[in-house]
């Protein structure tokens, strides 16, 4: 793995390998072909719009018999800690695949860095939380958290207006919120606030001004300055990759 714990490749598999176990997460993500997996002794398989996530320490071996590419990455635990809590075979929509095919392309023509390639796949991971959240089984006390910042990320929120949506001391809060989400709420509140300026960046015609308003900041300055530094490369960067 790279420093930062996280190892973003391209992967064809051949013909079967054999039952196996590591020590970190692994999602395998579909680019061409098919992969039959067990997972678990959970069979599936990775084609199309399915992706699979193999939690750290869980026996998993594949199969495969056609021309395949797929995109893999390597996560530590700590960095994605609720990912064993996921199904071992998730749809993707097409805001995911979309995801898939821009990390696939930074990848390929070689143009994102390791920072940013962490930041990208945090995000990643954050929507298919989101997506398949009702398998998490959060804490109602970090869940009520959870669910004030998703619906007022774009307002200034404050610890202890969490705190008291939680019914919580802002330091219980964080200790919990860090141990079942894996980050505290306030960065939690940074990645929403990031996924959705790159979303609107990529699928929107808003100006970047507009874009900071929606996003909670009220500096155009504050919002390129944070975002430059959460993904390497500034917002029109993205703005100019979408056209």
């Amino acid at each position: 793995m790279t420093s930062s714990g996280v190892n973003l490749h391209l992967r064809s598999y051949d013909n079967e390998g054999k039952q196996h176990t590591h020590g970190h997460h692994q999602l395998v993500l579909p680019l061409l072909g098919k992969l039959s997996l067990s997972v678990n002794k959970t069979e599936g398989a990775v084609e199309r719009s399915r992706a699979a996530v193999i939690p750290s320490g869980r026996d998993h071996g594949y199969f495969a018999t056609e021309v395949n590419q797929f995109l893999v990455a390597d996560l530590p635990e700590a960095l994605a800690p609720a990912l064993d809590r996921l199904p071992f075979f998730v749809e993707l929509d097409s805001a995911l695949l979309h995801y898939v095919r821009f990390l696939h392309s930074q990848l390929v023509i070689g143009d994102g860095s390791s920072h940013t390639e962490h930041q990208m796949l945090l995000l990643l991971i954050q929507l298919l939380q989101e997506r398949h959240g009702d398998k998490l089984n959060l804490d109602r006390r970090v869940s009520a958290a959870k669910q004030f910042i998703d619906d007022n990320f774009h307002q200034k929120i404050i610890a202890a207006d969490l705190a008291t949506v939680a019914h919580l001391s802002v330091r219980q809060l964080y200790e919990l919120f860090r141990k079942q989400m894996g980050m505290t709420p306030h960065h939690y509140l940074t990645e929403l606030r990031m996924q959705e300026s790159w979303r609107l960046l990529e699928q929107s015609d808003l100006d970047i001004q507009r874009i900071a308003d929606a996003v909670g900041y009220s500096s155009l300055s504050s919002f390129s300055d944070r975002f430059s530094r959460h993904f390497g490369k500034p917002p029109g960067y993205f703005r100019r990759k979408s056209k």
